[in-house]
């Protein structure tokens, strides 16, 4: 009796999913078309990329990369979670789960609709009020090339976090400001100077001088998505592309990137 219950209130949650999703204004994003959404309640933003939910868990949300204490920008940090919490707090949402149920912190990772008559797309609302950047590393490949669109006209009207000085796209020859950047989350733009190739990485150079130059690193068991994705790596020498991924220090300052959406070849200005 207590299953046949249980199955019960699992229908009448689905049922109701389905019916929010037929009151919404807004179409769903067509990167979540083929997720089943859980609902529940927020309470409320722990910080820019992360809400509390009414059972106690926490959500992060997916493809997102929110300010932090190491910007050195506390108006940014406080600016992004005060506009997650007026979007959530206090509603009811749907999370379209990934596949990793969950992060290294216990933090479940869903993209993130409010299921009420507005049918907002939290990251997507966000990305494109300049309150966060797009991290495609922890997101889903359709989702990120759409929020990268948000965040393209976001960029170009210096809104929110695009209007200050620590979060523009970093040259790849300012290697000064590179390294001072080191530990934190940045897109790097820049033309290829040449492509090498080890056993277990490719390697983007962006100078001769590899042990001082910028470089995207790519670990070889990554090297398939890209192929999958119709990105022939070695042929980027002489583009102008652009990588966004948090900096370190391999000799020159680095980026690791593990997802195509993570790199982009510009075209031209603007973009």
């Amino acid at each position: 009796m207590v299953r046949g219950r249980a199955v019960s209130l699992l229908a009448l949650t689905a049922l109701a999913g389905l019916a929010s999703h037929a009151l919404r204004a807004d179409p769903l994003p067509a990167c979540l078309g083929g997720t089943i959404p859980t609902s529940q309640e927020a309470t409320g933003a722990h910080d820019g990329a992360t809400l509390r939910l009414a059972d106690g868990h926490e959500v992060r949300l997916a493809g997102v990369i929110a300010a932090s204490d190491i910007d050195g920008d506390q108006t940014a940090v406080t600016r992004a979670t005060a506009a997650l919490d007026r979007l959530v707090a206090g509603k009811r949402v749907l999370l379209h789960s990934l596949p990793e149920a969950a992060d290294r912190y216990g933090r479940f990772l869903a993209q993130v609709v409010l299921a009420d008559e507005t049918g907002i797309w939290v990251q997507g609302r966000l990305v494109a009020d300049g309150m966060l950047r797009v991290g495609p590393e922890a997101g889903e490949p359709a989702c990120s090339e759409a929020l990268i669109v948000q965040e393209r006209t976001a960029r170009a009207a210096k809104a929110g976090l695009w209007a200050e000085p620590h979060f523009v796209i970093e040259s790849a020859d300012n290697l000064a400001a590179l390294n001072a950047a080191i530990g934190r989350f940045a897109v790097v733009e820049g033309r290829v100077a040449r492509i090498g190739e080890t056993p277990s990485r490719t390697y983007i150079d962006f100078g001769r001088r590899y042990s001082e130059d910028f470089t995207i690193t790519i670990p070889r068991a990554s090297r398939a998505a890209f192929q999958a994705a119709g990105i022939d790596l070695k042929a980027l020498r002489g583009k102008r592309i652009r990588a966004r991924g948090v900096l370190f220090s391999s000799g020159g300052p680095a980026i690791e990137v593990h997802k195509p959406a993570s790199i982009e070849i510009v075209q031209g200005s603007g973009t």
